[in-house]
């Protein structure tokens, strides 16, 4: 009996992430990703017993760790303020990652932002703000950004300027709604 090829459960997700990339989330199955992996079905079947409903299940979780990755290579970069650089990132993952941004934001696994928490604590201690409203203002927003990364996902061609400014002109309009007594920060302060 031929002996069976040992494949960890980290190779098995990266070729499988490796498939929805290449394939779209369509031609994910036990049999691709086993041949991604140049083995047979039996490996990819050891690691994931409950075949391929077990094998997306893992594959979301991988999605949400390269998602979070690249939120944190932006915050990291330290080029733009922390609520800022969240969008940013989003919307370069939604750029460059299409069919994982896919997989990730348009699946029935999907719930909300995996940031969604940080995201408002980030958002009330920047703007003096408590918890509630920051999650009140983070979701008028988080509509504007899944617009936006959207749009980068199925390549509307916007320049990090072009994004940059968009992200401001939303905010600066939330923030008046949000916050109408105080003086804007952006103002000069005479």
């Amino acid at each position: 009996m031929p002996r069976t090829k040992t494949i960890s459960r980290e190779a098995i997700l990266r070729a499988a992430a490796e498939v929805v990339r290449t394939e779209g989330r369509e031609h994910l199955s036990v049999r691709a990703v086993a041949g991604e992996l140049g083995c047979s079905t039996q490996p990819v079947y050891s690691c994931f017993a409950g075949g391929i409903h077990e094998l997306e299940r893992a594959l979301y979780e991988e999605a949400v760790g390269q998602y979070r990755a690249c939120i944190e290579r932006y915050l990291a970069e330290q080029t733009y303020p922390p609520y800022l650089a969240y969008g940013m990132g989003f919307v370069r993952f939604a750029r460059e990652e299409v069919s994982l941004f896919r997989f990730l934001f348009f699946s029935e696994f999907s719930t909300m932002d995996p940031f969604w928490d940080d995201i408002a604590s980030t958002i009330a201690e920047a703007y003096h703000t408590d918890i509630g409203t920051a999650k009140l203002f983070h979701g008028d927003m988080a509509v504007y950004s899944y617009g936006l990364g959207v749009l980068a996902n199925a390549g509307y061609p916007m320049s990090e300027e072009e994004l940059l400014e968009s992200f401001k002109r939303e905010f600066y309009a939330l923030y008046g709604y949000y916050f109408p007594d105080r003086k804007k920060f952006w103002e000069d302060k005479a």
